[in-house]
């Protein structure tokens, strides 16, 4: 069986930062596994400049790799299976990898359609936000539109934004009696056609084998050929089920608490990195101190 002393789950902001941050504090042995090709995470999909100092996601996702450490083992196109209380990961393809200190950076799920209270079929044509902006921006898919996009956060109004400069007919639906989202994403209600509809939901969709449209609370029925569900996000920790919160486990970034900002993400993420290399020399001096008595 492989032996890391820290491992690394998930290659995004906050997993980046925790592996540079756990090498510069003096650990020579991490691993980072991720899924995914390339590191990144979600802001490879991120193509709308609201980073840092008004860079892209693949920009700010480049900047942060600049000075990676080519001693970190990073594991791509690889899934962490389960994780056991022995501090043993099973990896995709059977393979296996113990580790003193685990960092836990497997970002957030999005709230899909199935967990609301709408009725109707599950034709072609709904997605979530994220799925859609991955679709759009790495695979040049462009949504049918009329489009609908419920929910006005942050991510909402971006692809609002991306999706009227296309053309599209665009109407954004949200529960709350005010727009959500920073001022600076809510500018593309200025700047195009885009319908709010605030103080409302969706209860209903309708389409067989495609999207015909949806009815909102309200009762008003909008013809749309895309919906888009943009209603919040969940932090990813299945793989820590159970487990319960021992001193070798490390969350950090948006598996931790949502961030609105990846500022905030990067900064847990090095702080967990260097959480981890004092607890991993914390144990180490533990165990010297048993030994010698």
């Amino acid at each position: 069986m492989e032996h890391v002393d820290i491992l690394i789950v998930g290659g995004g902001a906050a997993g980046i930062a925790a592996a540079k941050a756990a090498f510069r504090a003096g650990c020579g042995s991490i691993a980072l596994v991720d899924r995914k090709s390339a590191p990144g995470g979600v802001l490879l999909q991120c193509a709308h400049r609201g980073f840092a100092e008004g860079l892209t996601g693949p920009e700010y996702a480049g900047r942060l790799l600049r000075d990676f450490p080519g001693e970190v083992s990073v594991l791509f196109h690889t899934t962490v299976v389960s994780m056991d209380e022995n501090r043993i990961a099973r990896l995709s393809g059977g393979r296996t990898l113990s580790f003193h200190q685990l960092i836990l950076a497997t970002g957030c799920r999005e709230i899909p359609m199935g967990a609301l209270p709408i009725a109707g079929t599950r034709p072609r044509g709904i997605y979530t936000a994220g799925q859609m902006q991955e679709m759009m921006n790495l695979h040049g898919v462009v949504p049918e539109g009329p489009v609908v996009i419920l929910g006005s956060g942050d991510l909402g109004l971006i692809l609002a934004n991306q999706i009227a400069a296309l053309g599209r007919s665009v109407t954004l639906v949200e529960q709350k009696n005010t727009c959500g989202g920073l001022a600076r994403n809510r500018r593309c209600l200025r700047e195009y056609p885009i319908r709010l509809l605030c103080g409302q939901t969706i209860t209903q969709v309708k389409g067989e084998r495609m999207l015909e449209g949806c009815r909102l609370s309200g009762g008003e029925w909008i013809a749309c050929k895309t919906l888009l569900i943009a209603v919040g996000l969940r932090p990813e920790r299945t793989l820590i089920h159970g487990l319960g919160s021992p001193s070798w486990l490390h969350l950090c970034g948006n598996c931790n608490t949502v961030h609105p900002m990846v500022e905030g993400v990067t900064a847990e993420g090095t702080r967990a990195g260097i959480a981890a290399w004092e607890e991993l020399n914390g144990s180490n001096n533990r165990l010297g101190d048993s030994e010698e008595r």
